[in-house]
């Protein structure tokens, strides 16, 4: 009984699962047929959850090792969504596989990892493969929803969609180990933006972002299957439909370029284990002598030891903060000395990697305790060529016509994380977004009695402004505020300051202020004034024009 003996599986086969739940409940059934009653155990799911440091890890049913081994048709699935609302504090990635029978969507089981949210998903998952349910019945499943505890669309809910999708015949699945032994009648397709692709890509993709690719049709051979990925599948499933109606050949990549990272930094740490010298990826490493890095790649040999020169505990601050900090102090260390960043954004892992790439730097380690995650990053130049181009050679712009708080915020927290990427970053206020850079004791200005109304209708710089939804008569806006200082968020008025510091251009239009009765000196130090010329000359040299 229990741990002795070998079971039934629950997905078919014979198995040895030595699980506490599982042995619990065959000694119950013993009891039972002691005392006459009659029980009958159903079968083992394998259902277990492991901690890894801060990382948890769950399964359900059989693993893809398993199918093969007992020589089941099985089709799979990866999803990368967050532990819940992104846009509530706290959400952290998790990583779902789902694995299920194509020809009648009968789930065979599934695995997760992330920092939480792990268990949840695995145990409703675990429930609807013992209630028969398929992966069509996945997404119908209502699940509690509320921003701190999850989303709309339940990592569980995306991955029965993706995979029904398969099923409906909606798209073409591509597993990412399918790439190593691509023909010229194929060809990658990466529909991401410009900046995501800066970060990485797979080797011998044609770059087309979504948003372009109904107008470069013509760049795509219709003679070739054309295999299209963004970053975890949503956007190539979309470029998929697109290129499916108008006559291609179109499967969309598993899982997005973030899953082919992971499959590939397998198959190459397997190499490595077996002895090849050539192995591809980053060269990191970190001061342990073991040869290996908190990323788990293969040290570079033969270098000399990394002093690090400066410690920056960014721990307090969110998104930007961490970045901008990185940023400042690299820039107070000599060419092959190191900085070590500690900070508890989860979003820091990938924005590190991102900011290294794009500024030429050397990311050493990433390590993650309890929570914090410490970068050591050294500083590169001079004869070390980079492989992609600097940020500072792609300019952005951004168009703030709002004066909503939360608007405003937005605004300034992708100028700020521009500056500490080396782009050249030219904000242009028009009408009401004017009102974001008054300041709040202009002193006498000469006006008109309209002119003066609409001064006292609009607000008057950036602590009077307002949430666009949920304000409730500033009570909202002061909640979000409170929220904000408790979260150590830095506040509008730190943001624009350190944009002006950072060397963010600050343009406002000329045409507007004259419509709204707003006078220069009304207006915070270090603002230009421009028109539609001006905005227009930044714009056609910027890689990025957003409007907020």
């Amino acid at each position: 009984m229990g741990d002795a003996v070998e079971v039934e599986h629950f997905v078919g086969g014979r198995a040895l699962i030595p699980l506490a739940g599982p042995a619990n409940r065959q000694g119950r059934i013993a009891a039972d047929h002691i005392f006459g009653r009659e029980s009958v155990y159903r079968k083992t799911q394998g259902t277990a959850i492991t901690k890894v440091f801060d990382l948890t890890a769950g399964m359900t049913g059989m693993n893809e090792k398993a199918l093969k081994r007992a020589n089941r048709v099985y089709e799979k699935v990866y999803v990368h969504p967050a532990s819940h609302a992104g846009y509530y504090p706290g959400a952290s990635p998790i990583s779902v596989k789902l694995l299920y029978d194509p020809t009648n969507g009968k789930i065979l089981g599934a695995q997760a990892v992330g920092a939480q949210g792990v268990d949840k998903r695995i145990d409703v998952i675990a429930v609807a493969m013992r209630a028969g349910l398929t992966v069509g019945d996945l997404g119908d499943l209502e699940l509690c929803y509320a921003p701190p505890y999850g989303s709309a669309r339940d990592p569980v809910n995306y991955a029965g969609y993706v995979a029904s999708n398969a099923m409906k015949g909606d798209v073409g699945l591509c597993q990412a180990e399918e790439i190593a032994n691509f023909t010229d009648e194929q060809m990658l397709l990466d529909v991401r933006s410009e900046e995501e692709v800066s970060g990485g890509t797979i080797p011998g993709s044609q770059v087309i972002p979504l948003d372009e690719l109904r107008e470069r049709l013509d760049e795509i051979p219709k003679d070739k299957e054309v295999v299209a990925f963004c970053q975890v599948g949503l956007r190539g499933y979309l470029a998929c439909r697109l290129l499916t109606q108008k006559g291609y050949r179109c499967r969309n990549l598993v899982g997005g370029y973030k899953t082919y990272k992971m499959v590939v930094g397998m198959e190459e740490r397997e190499k490595s284990m077996k002895g090849e010298k050539e192995v591809k990826g980053e060269d990191v490493w970190d001061d342990s002598g073991e040869g290996k890095s908190a990323l788990g790649l293969p040290a570079e040999k033969g270098k000399d030891e990394v002093r690090v020169v400066r410690e920056v505990d960014a721990c307090g601050l969110q998104c930007p903060g961490p970045i901008m900090q990185l940023k400042k102090a690299m820039e107070e260390v000599s060419i092959g000395e190191a900085v070590r960043i500690s900070t508890r954004d989860p979003g820091f892992v990938e924005d590190a990697k991102a900011w290294c790439e794009s500024m030429c730097h050397r990311l050493l380690s990433i390590e993650t305790k309890k929570g914090v995650y410490t970068a050591t990053v050294v500083r590169q130049g001079g004869e070390i060529s980079c492989a992609t181009p600097k940020a500072s050679s792609r300019n952005k712009t951004i168009v703030v016509f709002s004066n909503d708080f939360d608007r405003a915020m937005a605004a300034f927290v992708i100028a700020n994380g521009a500056a500490a990427m080396g782009s050249e970053m030219t904000m242009f206020f028009t009408f009401w977004g004017i009102n974001i850079l008054r300041k709040e004791t202009p002193g006498m200005v000469r006006k008109n009695l309209i002119e003066r109304m609409f001064g006292w209708m609009m607000p008057r710089g950036a602590e009077k402004l307002t949430l666009s939804k949920m304000n409730m008569g500033g009570m909202g806006t002061w909640m979000m505020k409170r929220i904000m200082r408790k979260k150590n968020v830095a506040s509008l008025k730190e943001l624009i300051e350190s944009a002006r510091q950072a060397g963010v251009k600050l343009v406002v239009c000329s045409m507007s202020m004259e419509l709204m009765g707003i006078r220069k000196e009304e207006l915070i130090d270090g603002v230009e004034l421009g028109g539609v010329a001006t905005y227009l000359e930044k714009a056609d040299g910027s890689h990025v024009n957003l409007f907020i």
